[in-house]
């Protein structure tokens, strides 16, 4: 579990006491926000360069598509990299372990990316980046300017979050276009409220904050919830094309 600093009571919730200090001092907090940004940046760098391989490499767009086996082992090893950094706060927090680990989760996640994105027109792709580049900037200008606390709310988020996984699998076994298409668009919208609470952890000045050595799950964080709106946007924009 992650750490977490209870800003009006002065004590993690969950971590130790000794980190209390280090959210007072102002250029700690500065230089953790840049640590993650910049951690991010680069994800997001090579999940757009790898994915622009698979778009414009069509042999290699052709060898994903008749050799099913990378694209599962990708998929396998990204869900057993985020348990493992999701769980195990000394690989999280050990460097040079924590980068090593990310970098191959994001790498698996790149090349996920690239294989959906790969089956997808190019400009709808590039629309969908785009409607996702207005929304991340959205998320992120209301989360550092808005005064509404949804550190408060973790309980609600996770039960949104089962609700709508429950919905996912009620589709597997109705298959109604329809319903697709809106829970592509409550994909969109929750992805879009967690990436809200998980820049607020991030920055500080709410009821709860990520301790500073979280630099690594903040960015993972941040990173699935980018990725999640973009994928649900592009489905949603195929979805209502076809319409």
């Amino acid at each position: 579990m992650a750490s977490y600093y209870d800003e009006e009571a002065g004590l993690l919730g969950g971590g130790k006491e000794s980190y209390s200090y280090e959210f007072a001092e102002r250029t700690v907090r500065q230089g953790f926000v840049r640590k993650v940004f910049g951690i991010l940046g680069l994800q997001l760098l090579v999940t757009a360069a790898v994915t622009a391989g698979f778009m414009f490499s069509a042999p290699l767009r052709t060898y994903v598509y008749t050799a099913q086996w990378p694209f599962w082992l990708a998929f396998g090893l990204s869900i057993s990299l985020m348990i493992a950094m999701s769980c195990s706060e000394s690989l999280r927090r050990s460097h040079p372990y924590n980068m090593i680990t990310l970098a191959a989760f994001t790498l698996c996640e790149a090349f996920l990316v690239g294989t959906v994105s790969a089956a997808y027109n190019t400009q709808l792709v590039l629309l969908a980046v785009g409607i996702t580049t207005v929304v991340v900037l959205g998320c992120a200008a209301f989360a550092m300017q808005s005064r509404v606390d949804l550190t408060l709310s973790s309980g609600a988020m996770v039960s949104l979050g089962l609700a709508f996984m429950s919905a996912m699998v009620l589709n597997l076994f109705i298959r109604a276009n329809w319903l697709s298409v809106a829970l592509c668009g409550l994909g969109v919208a929750l992805f879009s409220l967690y990436l809200i609470f998980d820049v607020q952890l991030l920055m500080g000045g709410h009821k709860y904050s990520l301790s500073p050595d979280e630099y690594v799950f903040a960015a993972l964080n941040l990173y699935l919830d980018i990725i999640n709106i973009f994928l649900y946007i592009l489905d949603l924009l195929s979805r209502l094309n076809r319409d």
